[in-house]
């Protein structure tokens, strides 16, 4: 059987990059359940600002508009890694077109927003680290998990397409997970935006 928690990683926002910007939706983008609902096609953008727009106008620090920009652990990535992420098929992923405004209020409209409308749970209870008393929000049982193991049984039975990209099951932070033969499409961008830790690492 396969060493699964090595062969995946967390995609998560730059740790030391003050450049990249924490997305905001605007007010009808909120209202949209873009983050677990399929948008219909042909409806409008969704459309996000910087959350840290006044306090980097006031550092003097200016906003990059990098290949993936991040609304907490989701993300939302520009076209060529779209094109890249459409010829894998993957399931339950769907993709939105989405823009961007800028500190300065120009708009970035080369975006797609990546909505998982469903969650992979795949996390071993018995070998990752974890408080075992978990949150219920919405019929849905969350914990926080520390540091991660994944269940090499579930994986071992589930099809290399299905598990290629997904949003973390049962888990307060929900974070993406990618397959080492696909890492390489979330680090090519300069910036790319993201940094890829090893799930084993995490």
């Amino acid at each position: 059987m396969n060493n699964y928690t090595q062969d995946y990683f967390f995609i998560e926002k730059q740790a030391d990059n003050d450049h990249l910007p924490s997305l905001m939706p605007d007010e009808n983008t909120e209202d949209r359940r873009f983050r677990f609902e399929k948008q219909d096609m042909g409806s409008p953008p969704l459309i996000f600002f910087n959350g840290w727009k006044q306090e980097n106008l006031a550092a003097k620090i200016k906003d990059t508009a990098a290949d993936i920009l991040f609304d907490g652990a989701d993300i939302m990535v520009k076209k060529n890694i779209r094109e890249q992420l459409l010829d894998k098929d993957i399931p339950d992923l769907h993709m939105h077109p989405a823009i961007y405004i800028d500190d300065k209020g120009a708009w970035h409209e080369d975006y797609w927003y990546l909505t998982f409308t469903s969650q992979l749970d795949c996390w071993d209870r018995k070998k990752s680290s974890y408080n075992p008393e978990p949150l219920v929000a919405g019929g849905d049982t969350l914990f926080s998990v520390y540091s991660y193991c994944l269940d090499e049984a579930l994986l071992e039975r589930t099809p290399l397409n299905n598990r290629l990209l997904f949003k973390m099951g049962a888990t307060i932070d929900g974070l993406l997970a990618c397959h080492k033969s696909i890492a390489s499409i979330f680090c090519a961008g300069n910036p790319s935006g993201a940094m890829l830790t090893k799930v084993a690492d995490y």
